[in-house]
Parts: C-alpha cells; structure tokens; sequence
C-alpha cells in the first residue's frame, strides 16, 4: 500500500458538533496545501506497512489524543491549534502557520509509524521556495496551421481555483493572451470535473468530465488576441465557476 494522500484539517470529531463552520472553512483554506502535497507524494511510490495510505494532521483546541490509525487507513496525528494565529492568517499569503504544522505533523507521525519523513520535509521546503504556489499545466492544444498552442493552466490558491487560458505563438514562443476563464472558491469538490479537455472547430471549446462544452470561446476573437467567452451551464454553475470574476 503506498502513501497517497496528506491532510491538513481540523480534528473532525472535535469540531463537527462544537463549531462545524470554522472546520469548513479551515479546511478550505488548506485544501490547496492537501492538492499539493498528496500530488507530489504520490510520486514518490512509498509503500507504508499496510495499515494507512494517508497522513491527516488534525489541529484541536481540545484534548490531545494519541496518534492512531482511523477510519479506512488514515494515520492522524494530532496537534495544539491556535486560533488566533490561524485568524491572522487567513484569506492573507501568509502560510507560516499552516506549514508549521505541516512540519510538527510530520514528525511526530514519523514517531509512530515509518513515513518518508526527509522527502515531506523536502516537498515542504520546495514549496516555501516556490512561495506556496500550487500551479500545473492542464491540457496543451497546437493548432498547427495557425502556429499558435493553447494551454489551460490551474491556479490553486488559499482564496479560490483558477483555470487560466493561455495563448502563444508556437514559431516565437511569444505569449499573445492568458486570462482567467473559470474560477471559484477554493476546494477541490467544486472544480473537480469541471474542465477536461480541448476542442477546436468554429470555436474553441472547453469540455468537462462528461465531455459536454463548459466554456465556449470565440474562435476569430482569440486569434485577434480578444478573449470573447461564455460559460455553459445552469444559472447556479455559472456563478460557481465565475466567483469574484
């Protein structure tokens, strides 16, 4: 069984009766750092004993328990939660806080059982110097005739997710376009599935995991550096994917 996944949320038991709101949006605020690490750990293939394949570091105002293996093989471990420092911090670019307890979370599951504690403490490291940045390319297009290639690139932040359009000249490598054309709050439950793939015809179309059309963009404008666009959809998911646009 490999380690696949790492959590960064607080303690659920503790806090889905006593305050189930601050839990939510804890956790969306770090859902960008659970994107993050889980992604990069996965590469690494590391066979645990069997008994988890998830690290959940789990910060209380309560009682501290003892690590343990839960649920369905999650290792929790868990820690001291300050309040204040988390208030401070949110909705800022301000992550000090939340990669402290990455780091106490990390070694003290490393107490309890065998993880890859030096390659954690590494990926940590690489995404300070990267200033907390959780961006990938997602899909690449080359319209060959038109020496022009489409990228889609993610944008996961604290705050939001954002899907990007990018437009550059294949023979210059000069980018002529890249705006925003889905974005919402932050929280990998509401992005998820929501774009998968490019297609090219009289537009250029942005299909979603069931390869229905979600965004429609005007072929010709594009090519004239314009971004004309709509978004697809019920009237509820066109304002989930335009948050604060």
């Amino acid at each position: 069984m490999n380690l696949n996944y790492i959590h960064l949320g607080l303690d659920y038991d503790d806090y889905i009766q006593s305050n189930n709101d601050l839990r939510c949006e804890f956790q969306q605020h770090t859902n960008f750092i659970d994107d993050y690490f889980s992604k990069k750990i996965r590469k690494l293939k590391f066979k645990t004993d069997g008994t988890f394949n998830m690290i959940s570091i789990s910060p209380t105002e309560f009682d501290i328990k003892s690590s343990s293996i839960v649920l369905d093989k999650v290792l929790e471990v868990y820690l001291p939660f300050d309040l204040k420092r988390y208030q401070n911090a949110k909705n800022t670019n301000n992550f000090e806080y939340y990669l402290e307890l990455l780091e106490k979370g990390f070694k003290k599951a490393n107490k309890f059982k065998d993880i890859p504690l030096n390659d954690l403490l590494s990926i940590l490291e690489e995404f300070k110097r990267n200033n907390c940045k959780n961006e990938w390319t997602h899909k690449k297009k080359k319209l060959k005739k038109e020496d022009l290639q489409i990228e889609l690139i993610c944008d996961f932040t604290t705050n939001y997710f954002q899907l990007w359009l990018s437009i550059t000249k294949l023979s210059t490598k000069e980018n002529l376009l890249k705006e925003v054309i889905i974005r919402t709050k932050a929280g990998v439950s509401i992005h998820e599935g929501m774009f998968k793939d490019i297609t090219v015809g009289d537009d250029i179309i942005i299909t979603d995991k069931s390869n229905e059309p979600r965004v429609i963009i005007d072929r010709k404008a594009l090519f004239d550096k314009r971004l004309l666009f709509k978004i697809n959809g019920s009237p509820e998911i066109k304002q989930i994917l335009s948050y604060e646009l």
